[in-house]
This record gives C-alpha cells, sequence and structure tokens, in this order.
C-alpha cells in the first residue's frame, strides 16, 4: 500500500510539472531569431523575446544570457537591442517586460519596484531551465543602467547564474530618486508622501495612481529639470521618440514607485557577488563612478571594467557604434565564463 502510495505521488508530481511547464511556455518549438514567450512570475503573465543563434539547431544546447534594461524601459528597448546582437555571437538571449510594464500582466500598471524585479529576472531564470535547448550550467544576466541593479536584487543569491555583466550601470537607485543634488530634505519628503498617499488609496479601493515622479512630464527638452548633453540624449529616447520607436513605454510610473526606488541601494551587494563581473561604461557617462564603486566593493578578483571611449550614459545604448563595442566586451566575457 505505501509502495502504491508513493508511486501515486510521484506520478502526480510528473504530471503537475508537465502542466506547468504547459502553461509557462508560450512555446515549444524555437527557431532561429526572435521568438516570443510568455512565462510567469509570482502570478504575473510575462511577455518576452527570446532570440535564438543563426542557425539555431535543435539537437544542441546553448548558453543563455537573461537581459534587463533601464529603468521603466520595456523589451523593445536597450534590452532588446542588446538581446538580438549577442544571440549573433552564438548565445539564447531573453529581453522581456517586467512584470506591470510594457506587454507583461501585473498591477498597478507600470510600477517600478527594484525587488519585485529582483523576482521577475529569477523567474526569467527558472524559464530559461525549463527549455531544452539551454545549457542550465552556462546561464549568464546582463543588467543595463537600472537593471543593474534588478538584476543584483534577483542573482545575489541565485547559484544558478554562473557570470554577470553590466552596461552603464546604476547601482544605486537610492541615490538616484532620493539623495541627488536635485533632492533636498524637503523634496524629497514631499515625494515620499505622494508615494504613501498613492500606495493607501490603491490598498483601499485598488485605484491606481500614476505621475511623472521619476520622469518628470516634459513637452520640451527645457522641461526637465536638468540641462545640457545628457538632457538632450533622455529628452531623444524618453519623450520626443517613444510613440514612433516605443509605444509599450510610458514615462507615467505608479506613483508608489518612488518609496520602492528609495530603497534600493544595489551597491550593498556588491561584497556578496561571486561570480565573475564585466562592467562596461563610458568615459562621459554621469553614471561611471557607480561601476567604479561596485568594482571597488567585490571581494574576489574575478572582476573587470571596460570603458568606450567618448560616450555619454544613453549613447551606451542607444548608438550602434557604442552597442557593438559593448557586445564585442560582452562576447569574450560570456564565452570565458559561460
Amino acid at each position: 500500500m505505501n509502495t502504491l502510495i508513493r508511486l501515486l505521488t510521484i506520478l502526480q508530481t510528473f504530471i503537475l510539472k508537465i502542466f506547468r511547464i504547459i502553461e509557462n511556455l508560450e512555446i515549444m518549438n524555437l527557431q532561429t531569431g526572435k521568438n516570443k514567450i510568455t512565462f510567469n512570475s509570482n502570478g504575473d503573465k510575462i511577455i518576452g523575446w527570446l532570440f535564438c543563434p543563426p542557425d539555431f539547431d535543435e539537437s544542441k544546447k546553448y548558453p543563455a544570457i537573461t537581459l534587463a534594461g533601464p529603468l521603466g524601459s520595456v523589451k523593445e528597448q536597450a534590452a532588446g537591442v542588446f538581446g538580438e546582437k549577442l544571440s549573433k555571437k552564438g548565445f539564447v538571449t531573453l529581453a522581456f517586460d517586467f512584470s506591470t510594464q510594457g506587454e507583461s500582466g501585473g498591477t498597478p500598471k507600470n510600477y517600478d519596484n527594484p525587488f519585485r524585479k529582483g523576482e521577475d529576472v529569477q523567474s526569467a531564470i527558472s524559464f530559461l531551465g525549463t527549455l531544452e535547448n539551454i545549457d542550465n550550467d552556462r546561464i549568464g544576466a546582463l543588467g543595463i543602467c537600472a537593471g543593474s541593479s534588478y538584476t543584483m536584487h534577483g542573482i545575489v543569491s541565485d547559484a544558478r547564474v554562473k557570470a554577470f555583466a553590466t552596461v552603464v550601470a546604476h547601482f544605486s537607485l537610492r541615490e538616484f530618486t532620493g539623495y541627488n543634488p536635485m533632492i533636498n530634505d524637503e523634496v524629497r519628503s514631499y515625494l515620499l508622501n505622494q508615494s504613501n498617499e498613492a500606495r493607501q488609496l490603491y490598498f483601499e479601493s485598488g485605484e491606481e495612481s500614476h505621475s511623472g515622479i521619476i520622469y518628470p512630464d516634459a513637452k520640451t527638452k527645457e522641461d526637465l529639470p536638468f540641462s545640457g548633453p545628457d538632457a538632450d540624449d533622455i529628452y531623444d529616447y524618453y519623450y520626443s521618440r517613444v510613440a514612433g520607436c516605443w509605444p509599450n513605454f510610458n514615462s507615467q510610473m505608479a506613483t508608489m514607485s518612488y518609496e520602492a526606488l528609495i530603497k534600493s541601494q544595489a551597491l550593498d551587494l556588491a561584497k556578496d557577488l561571486s561570480i565573475p563581473y564585466l562592467g562596461i561604461t563610458g568615459t562621459e557617462a554621469f553614471s561611471k563612478p557607480y561601476t567604479e564603486r561596485f568594482l571597488s566593493e567585490m571581494l574576489h578578483d574575478k572582476k573587470e571594467m571596460k570603458i568606450i571611449e567618448g560616450a555619454r550614459h544613453i549613447q551606451c545604448y542607444d548608438i550602434e557604434k557604442n552597442i557593438d563595442e559593448a557586445v564585442d566586451y560582452l562576447t569574450v566575457f560570456y564565452k570565458q565564463h559561460l
């Protein structure tokens, strides 16, 4: 009798696993190029693109890389661009819309919570682990801008990831949103109160509040709270080109995002990262100090930094020659460690 019960339990577990895989996967037969996929992350349906290398062979296993893009961005932006280019170097790559953003499910819409996004990164890794064509011992991760923080929140305790790289990493969303020269105590208090009130409203009624609390409302470049070349880049990328290039992107983020972002300090996690790390940045990138600080906090020597000469922050994920240079560095790194 006990043997029969054990056999039935094993059979039930097997059947549940099959149903779970079917539930999570939209496709099973991968093809060269871009494959649209879905998987679940904490109950939310995630929509992504899985890029397969040229001449993809279903009988082979490939190294894989999961990608996380900049703050509030969608898969059509930097993550997808890097994903497609890296796939042509022989990797299977996964770019996806985080929960609540783009085509993915989840509420409140456009809620930017770095810790929740860390969970999404781990779910993406789990998804890769279900694919027969992925070598589970050769999974890497790539973060771009704030995606570096999201990824660190996910992989710092995840031994399935064997190598981590970043492009113009921003490892302190706490400093970006709450402790920078444009934010004094009074402004920070006001923004936190707005965020707290939005959370209370959502809890009580389910009503979602959205605002320019992270990306300020701007009809022209002069409406931004700063000026200079970086303002030119940011306005071009996040405002003037959105409708034509990335209609799934929305700069109106959930107002309650602020209180989540201000708690994210991925620099504190650097000492706990034990896998190889590559940080790529530009000589003129305002985020360059964060890559340098992250490297200095790491306790092992399996780390390196590459510089793209003359490149500003946004230009490292929006200018073809800069992207290609970064992809060349990434290819060498991942082939060495995956």
